[in-house]
């Protein structure tokens, strides 16, 4: 097994004399659901409010493209507990995309999937979790995905 981690988890000594990961509870793991966020990809955004990354993902030009289905698939997950008010999600992701050549979906005309890592990490703010920024790094993609989200790709 190999490490993809740059930031060594908080510890806390156990029984053993060992130090373990601290753990998140799991009420905190499902409070996890509000954005304040920075992206790292063509810019960054600085303090993205949750109707702005929700508008720009839903986007015709991105996600919101009638002609584009994915679907997300998320494999290993681990979170590290660096402080009472911040957590790390490293987390395994495999997407798939289909474009279609109608909007009745019946022929696709091209495929991407992506095989990619991502690290999320979370802030406790006036007692709420808040998604503060992520970092995604794609290992590879399969077929042609440079031709899933076109209107995208043209602006850059």
């Amino acid at each position: 097994m190999f490490s993809l981690f740059t930031r060594k988890a908080s510890t806390v000594p156990a029984a053993s004399g060992k130090e373990t990961p601290k753990k998140i509870s799991f009420e905190d793991y499902l409070a996890i659901t509000e954005v304040d966020y920075s992206i790292v990809g063509h810019s960054k955004i600085e303090n993205m409010p949750m109707s702005d990354f929700v508008a720009m993902m839903s986007s015709p030009k991105f996600l919101g493209d009638p002609l584009v289905r994915t679907q997300h698939l998320m494999g290993a997950s681990k979170y590290e507990r660096v402080s009472d008010t911040e957590i790390i999600g490293h987390h395994q992701i495999r997407a798939a995309h289909q474009r279609y050549t109608g909007a009745d979906r019946l022929t696709v005309e091209n495929r991407g999937h992506g095989h990619s890592f991502i690290k999320h990490w979370y802030q406790k703010v006036d007692g709420e979790w808040k998604l503060s920024g992520l970092c995604p790094q794609v290992y590879w993609n399969e077929h042609n995905f440079e031709k899933i989200f076109v209107q995208l790709k043209a602006e850059h």
